[in-house]
């Protein structure tokens, strides 16, 4: 998990207003329903959210709290319309406070894993694969119809791959690219996904981008015109300021609201599905 920092995230809570406006222009939805089809969830699922409270719990593990990011996460729920608050304590003691407060929920993250828990189905949901998903689905709204139009995603890791997934299920053939070879091998021989040799490949094969690499610049102005559209959820990002600069309304990207509702929502879903299964062995 690439680790923000304090600048990445700064007025976050201000800016989410108009952050889902954007959002709006470009997909046709808005955080929450973007991220309601990320989870593959009907918009009744938008209810649930509010069934819980979620406790955002500091941790000071590794090189400990970034300023503003508790702050930032809970705003983000609560702007999903979820009950959010940060505990007053870090760690064990944050958990204990958690749960004597009465939260359903948890979310809390360090150097290496970032998730979100139910406490009563035991459901968990990651980060980094929600964020895949997350913005695949902005993507495949912003684009339309996808079945035999190809897609390139730029890196292989759990970002890329849960896009790739997500991506293929709306109709997509993928092209995929990374510098380790090892990433895209089990990728060669799938029906439906490519491999390319280089990036200049990669770019060529398609004008729909989802950059997943932790590299600066990836896709510079060269690479677009206006019908190209970006999905970049990669921290720092992958576009150059020159193409920002020009194309900026094709270009999906925040650094963490998307991320972030699309492990809430996720996570009901989850939370459902378990709870239900559990009700029909009872029943």
């Amino acid at each position: 998990m690439t680790r923000l920092r304090e600048e990445d995230i700064a007025g976050i809570e201000a800016r989410l207003v108009r952050h889902d406006a954007e959002l709006r222009r470009q997909t046709g939805a808005g955080l929450r329903d973007i991220a309601l089809c990320a989870a593959s969830a009907p918009r009744r699922f938008a209810r649930q959210l509010q069934d819980r409270p979620v406790a955002v719990l500091p941790v000071t593990t590794g090189q400990g709290i970034i300023g503003g990011f508790s702050e930032s996460v809970r705003g983000i729920l609560a702007f999903l319309g979820m009950d959010a608050f940060v505990t007053q304590r870090p760690d064990v003691a944050g958990l204990v406070e958690a749960v004597e407060s009465g939260a359903g929920q948890v979310f809390l993250a360090d150097d290496d894993t970032c998730t979100m828990l139910d406490f009563a189905s035991h459901a968990t949901v990651e980060n980094s694969a929600a964020t895949g998903r997350g913005f695949a689905a902005a993507l495949a709204l912003a684009a339309g119809d996808l079945r035999g139009r190809t897609v390139t995603v730029l890196g292989a890791g759990i970002v890329g791959r849960s896009a790739a997934a997500y991506l293929r299920d709306c109709g997509a053939d993928l092209v995929l690219y990374d510098t380790d070879e090892t990433r895209t091998a089990p990728f060669s021989h799938r029906p439906h996904f490519a491999v390319a040799r280089s990036l200049r490949e990669a770019l060529d094969a398609s004008n729909l981008y989802f950059e997943a690499t932790t590299a600066r610049g990836t896709i510079d102005v060269s690479d677009m015109d206006e019908e190209t559209l970006v999905a970049a959820p990669g921290i720092p990002l992958g576009v150059t300021d020159a193409a920002l600069a020009r194309y900026g309304a094709h270009i999906i990207h925040d650094p963490l609201e998307l991320g972030v509702a699309a492990m809430a929502c996720e996570l009901q879903v989850a939370a459902a599905g378990v709870l239900f299964d559990e009700n029909k062995k009872i029943g």
